[in-house]
């Protein structure tokens, strides 16, 4: 299997675009529990089992399975292990994590500290880059020093839970079709607009577009247009849109990408939410409307697994200040603007986002481009 390779808009806009024709695996599909015991058996045997634990909904209630499966089977427990950011305060989850761990009766755990070492320009990421070139995505590096303790045995991860549990554009509808009580106006609004056609919701994405001021004027709407597309293209039905929001070509690529970075380490990573057998039962048991909110969801498919209060949160976590850190910094002040497409950017705008306190994330491969035309 190889790495993607983006082209040049890709590139200067941080992202992958579009849909592939990915079959769902045909019916009949089993309950996700089921699907999620017997995908998580097949790995718990394996030592070192680690399961990547941020306190989130995802990976809590994916440790909190993977310990449920293995006490049942009598297999060794799997070990959390954790990134802790004590300099970036808004990374922080320590209640969630320690509250889920309590819960659980879990006592061995690895944490790994985070100062500067996720920086795309820094010690774990710069050996990938000289060896491939740009990958997607390009925030691999936490993931590749999790990979790196589990050498010779599986990392368990809860990435595509947004994909496979995230709201859905017939939600707004399914609020109101099994509403208990008065509903605020804003779900009218919302399902208006899920029932708009193709063009309107189209139109109403390009409004509420994400710009990126990096980009020349023509490069920016054309990539916002892309987006929109993306957008307009969601299903109605709930498990169509949850198929093809899983399978989309930046969620799938980004998985490929990571377990090829895995083989290398002799390591099997594992997406446990974006496992196609998984996405495809979630798909089916949501049906044509779904359930009315991500927490609905949450506690419909797992509720016997963790506390309510924690399959309900609504905070997150957020990383961007604790990935681009010091190696960015540096490589920004001296930069002289070369390596980058200037039909397509402004490179004096990006050493200022790059320079920023709250750098934009997909300007992230730009970054990864300069540094590679430079020491690559």
């Amino acid at each position: 299997m190889g790495l993607y390779t983006m082209d040049p808009l890709e590139i200067a806009g941080g992202w992958v675009n579009g849909y592939d024709p990915v079959p769902l695996p045909p019916g009949p599909h089993e309950s996700p529990r089921r699907v999620l015991d017997r995908l998580l058996l097949a790995h718990l045997g394996t030592a070192p089992c680690l399961v990547a634990f941020s306190g989130g909904r995802d990976s809590s209630v994916l440790l909190a399975a993977a310990v449920n499966v293995a006490r049942q089977q009598g297999l060794p427990l799997p070990v959390p292990i954790t990134l802790s950011y004590p300099e970036a305060p808004d990374a922080a989850e320590s209640d969630w994590q320690d509250a889920v761990l309590r819960h659980l009766g879990i006592k061995e755990r690895i944490v790994l500290t985070v100062h500067d070492e996720h920086d795309p320009l820094g010690p774990v990421a710069t050996p990938v880059l000289r060896r491939h070139g740009l990958v997607w995505p390009p925030n691999f590096a936490p993931t590749v020093r999790l990979m790196k303790m589990a050498r010779g045995g599986t990392l368990l991860t809860g990435e595509g839970g947004d994909e496979a549990f995230g709201l859905k554009r017939i939600t707004p509808l399914t609020k109101l079709l099994k509403r208990k009580g008065v509903v605020s106006p804003g779900v009218y609004a919302d399902t208006v607009r899920a029932l708009a056609p193709a063009a309107l919701r189209r139109r109403g994405a390009l409004r509420g577009r994400y710009r990126r001021p990096w980009l020349h004027p023509e490069v920016e709407d054309d990539l916002a247009r892309r987006d929109a597309a993306d957008v307009a293209a969601f299903a109605l039905r709930a498990g169509h849109n949850t198929w093809q929001f899983a399978t989309r070509r930046c969620a799938r690529l980004s998985y490929e990408t990571v377990r090829v970075l895995g083989a290398e380490l002799d390591v099997t990573y594992v997406q446990a939410f974006a496992e196609p057998a998984l996405v495809a039962s979630v798909a089916a048991t949501g049906g044509s409307f779904g359930w009315t909110g991500r927490a609905a969801t949450m506690r419909g498919l797992f509720g016997d697994l963790l506390p309510r209060e924690v399959l309900e949160r609504r905070t997150k976590a957020l990383f961007a200040n604790a990935v681009f850190a010091r190696y960015t910094k540096e490589f920004a002040r001296t930069w002289n603007g070369s390596g980058v497409d200037e039909d397509l950017v402004d490179p004096e705008i990006l050493r200022e986002i790059w320079l920023s306190e709250d750098p934009h994330a997909p300007s992230m491969t730009l970054l990864q481009q300069a540094w590679l035309a430079r020491y690559g």
